[in-house]
Parts: structure tokens; sequence; C-alpha cells
């Protein structure tokens, strides 16, 4: 395989319709065993405990009623009735108290066969822990299986009597036979419906995705135009949002890094020009005159620090941007360090006419990289001087804004910035049309100081008119040391 093919994804079981199929197919599967089991399995020992049940709530029902007024025969006979039940109750020597039989002969409680064995059921009775025995008891003469319950009324000691219940357990083989095959019925339906519908759903939740993966496609070929259609879900919509928006970006992004280039080869193919022109000249003509010789050795020393000055940048700026320049924090005043960087500007000032205005009302001490500072005022002063106006002026300023804070702005008074390209101007791979004169610097100072300035966790802006000038800033934290005069300094004179 070649490193710029791409791996072909063969592996179709993981793909989102069957993984859909497989979890839906293993969901219908459980609905269908847990079907088979309640109705196959467990349903003749559910339809027991249902009927243990039933009993209980009846005869704690006689036992809590026994004694009251408004209980009478009647009240035992709906009771009956009502649960298909035979009733006996006893008093303490086995005599008959009340006797109801709702299901005729197979009723085995009032069966002159089962008579004899009421004395051993309620020995048995007696013997349990709570005064209660039920037990299932085979009715010989319809041959089948009915309940029998006994509890004993009063003290186990000294009964006041006994409360037989009698119910038949209806036969479940065939009712079981019927129910499996409607559940087979059913499960082959709900299969077949579960795999249609499984089907579907992957259809829907597939379709968004594969459209974004088309478009991902052609945007990983260099298809930037490529557009992201996530409409369908919610989600889907979110990524496709945000593929748009990360498209756009490194759209953007790839057009300004092959201006960049174009810029940093322009930038590196004069100086080189020169160098190599100039080099020529003082093999060729200008080598055995001193005068002409040391100003074109001079003009390539001038070139070479040209693009010295470029690597380096660039260099700074790769590590500014990798984490990895490292920040070495010290005390300074900021004040004084501007002035100081003002007073290299003076041969500019005599030799091209610009005029710089310091304004500083308080000495301000702040800790900081100093080294970087120093980058971050050299690079804003000159952006600053490449893009004033006809004036040549530049005003740098110290505000105060609280005891802890104060704020550097350099402004120009040239053209200024459009609204919409304000966000770009610290970008790197921006660079904003040069000024009409020869421009200080490689390009790259605004986007070296964007990374100093967060390196160090500092504020920093821009603010700008159009045809007034525009004005950068950053803050530093730290004191007022000591107040000073309000200095107007004009490096002109």
């Amino acid at each position: 395989m070649k490193n710029n093919d791409r791996p072909a994804h063969k592996k179709t079981f993981k793909t989102i319709r069957i993984t859909v199929w497989i979890y839906f197919f293993i969901f219908i599967i459980s609905i269908l065993i847990l079907m088979w089991f309640t109705f196959s399995v467990s349903l003749e020992s559910n339809y027991k405990r249902m009927k243990i049940s039933n009993i209980f709530d009846i005869a704690n029902y006689i036992l809590t009623d026994w004694s009251k007024d408004d209980f009478t025969d009647s009240s035992l006979d709906k009771l009956s009735y009502d649960n298909d039940m035979c009733i006996l109750i006893q008093d303490a020597y086995g005599l008959s108290v009340y006797s109801n039989d709702m299901m005729g002969g197979n009723c085995i409680i009032h069966s002159r066969l089962f008579t004899a064995d009421l004395y051993k059921y309620r020995a048995l009775a007696m013997e349990s822990a709570d005064g209660i025995y039920y037990t299932e008891v085979k009715n010989n003469r319809f041959n089948n299986e009915v309940m029998l319950f006994v509890m004993i009324l009063g003290d186990k000691d000294d009964p006041s009597g006994y409360i037989f219940l009698n119910t038949s357990l209806e036969p479940l083989n065939s009712t079981i036979g019927i129910i499996n095959r409607q559940i087979l019925i059913v499960s082959v339906m709900l299969l077949v419906l579960g795999l249609g519908i499984s089907y579907f759903l992957a259809r829907l939740i597939e379709t968004p995705i594969v459209r974004i993966i088309r478009s991902a496609k052609k945007f990983g070929q260099g298809d930037y135009s490529a557009k992201f259609d996530g409409h369908g879900y919610t989600e889907t919509e979110i990524l496709a949002d945000t593929l748009n928006y990360a498209a756009s970006e490194i759209s953007k992004v790839d057009s300004l890094r092959r201006d960049l280039i174009a810029n940093i080869s322009h930038d590196l193919r004069t100086p080189l020009t020169m160098v190599k022109a100039y080099a020529e000249m003082v093999r060729d003509l200008s080598g055995d005159d001193p005068v002409k010789r040391r100003e074109h050795i001079g003009i390539i020393i001038e070139e070479s620090d040209r693009l010295a000055a470029l690597v380096n940048d660039i260099l700074d700026l790769s590590k500014l941007e990798s984490g990895t320049m490292e920040i070495n924090p010290v005390k300074f005043s900021i004040t004084k360090k501007i002035y100081e960087i003002m007073g290299r500007y003076t041969l500019l000032s005599e030799k091209d006419g610009y005029k710089f205005f310091v304004t500083a009302n308080n000495d301000f001490e702040t800790e900081a990289d100093i080294i970087k500072i120093e980058q971050v005022l050299y690079n804003l002063i000159n952006n600053a001087v490449n893009y004033t106006g006809e004036d040549k002026t530049v005003y740098i300023t110290q505000l105060i804004k609280d005891e802890n804070t104060a704020r550097i702005e350099i402004t120009d008074t040239g053209k200024g910035i459009e609204p919409e390209l304000m966000p770009l101007i610290f970008d790197r791979y921006y660079r904003a049309e040069k000024s009409r004169r020869e421009v200080i610097g490689t390009g790259l100072g605004l986007s070296i100081v964007k990374q100093i300035l967060k390196q160090h966790n500092f504020k920093f802006g821009v603010r700008s008119e159009l045809n007034i000038g525009s004005t950068f800033w950053f803050e530093v934290p730290g004191r007022v040391t000591e107040d000073t005069e309000t200095d107007e300094r004009n490096d002109e004179e």
C-alpha cells in the first residue's frame, strides 16, 4: 500500500446498519425468551402462588370479620360464590358451624370420604408454627388437583374453631399448549416486523452520516468547497455545522498559508538577490576600489541581517506557538524600558523625519520576561512606523488603569484597519497591504506579539478607525512606584 492510499473499510459488520440490526435482533430475541419463559415455564408456578395468596387473603378476611355483627352467612355465601371456593367452618369440637359447597363434587372438604381426613389436617395445622396449613390434594373422583387450606381460629393451645377452604387448581397443560402456539405465531411476526423496523431505523440513522463521510472524503482530497449536510438529527446537524466551520477555517488558513509562503519567499528572494548581485559586483567590479567595495559589502551585510532577522522571527514564532520557549520573569520598570527603547529610534527620526511622542504620568514596575516585552514593544513600534500616515507620527502612551494595572498603547496615523479584517490582524498567516514606504521588520511581528502576550497571560488588542489610524495596546500587572511629569517627547527635534 502506498503512503497516500486510504485503507479500504471492508469490515461491514462494524457499520451502523449491521450494528443496529444486531442489537435490535438481540432485543427481540430477549423479549421472545422472556415471553416463552413467562408463559411456558413459570405460568403454572405463578398461578399456584396467586391461588395461595388469594386463599390467605380470604382466610384473614374471615378471621378478622368473623366476630362482627354484620358478618352473616350471606356474607360467607357471597365470598364463596365470588371466589369459586368451598368454605367450611368448624367449632372446637369439629362440628360444622358454616358450610358452603360451590364446586359440587369437586369440593373434597364436603365429601363423606374425606371427612375422616379433616382431623388429620387439623392436627397438621396445630403442629405448624402459625396455625396454618395448606397443600395440594388429589381428587380421585375428577382426577384433578385441588388446594386445601386450614387455619386455626383463636389460640393454638385452646382453639375456638377451624376454617377450611378448598378451591380447584385448573389444569394448565392445554392452556399452555394454546399459549405456546400463539407465542410462536407472535414470535415470527415480531421477528419479521423487528427486522424490518431495524432496517428502516438503520437507514435513517446511517443516511446523514454517509452524507457527511462523502463530504469528508472530498474535503480530504483537497476540495475545500465541500459542504457537510447532516440534516435529520440534532447531533448530526451539530456535527455537520462544526465540520463546515472547521472546513471554512482550514480553507482560510490554507489560503493564508499560501500567502505567507509567497510573502516569505518574496522576502527571502529580495535580500538573497541583493546579496548575490553585490557579491558579484565586488568580485567583478569593485574588488580593487576600497570605497565601492566597502559600500557593496555594507549592503551585503545589511541584507544578510535582514535574512537572519526573518529566519529568527520564524524560529521564535514556531517556539512560541509550540510552547517550547521559556518565560523568565523579572521585575523591571516598563516606563524606563519604553524610554530606553525610544532612544534607539533617534537615528530614524533624524534620518527619515519620524516623530515619536511618548506619554507616561507614572513610573510603573511589572514582572515579566524583559527580553520578550522588549520584543513586543519593538514589534508594535515598528508596525506603527510601517503604517503611520504621511506625517510620520507615532504615539507611545502609558496609562495607569488602576494601582495594579498599566496599559501601553502605540498609535499610528495611517489608513486604519477595515472592521472585517480586525480578527485577522494578529494571525501569522495574515499580512496587511504594505505601506508605500520601505517596511521595517519581517512581517511576523504582530504574530510574535500575540504569542508572547498570550504566554504572559496579558490582555491585548487593537482598535482602529479608517483614515484616522490604529492603536495597538497591551496591559501589564504591577504597581506604581513614583509620580513623574508628563513627558511628550518629539524625537524629531
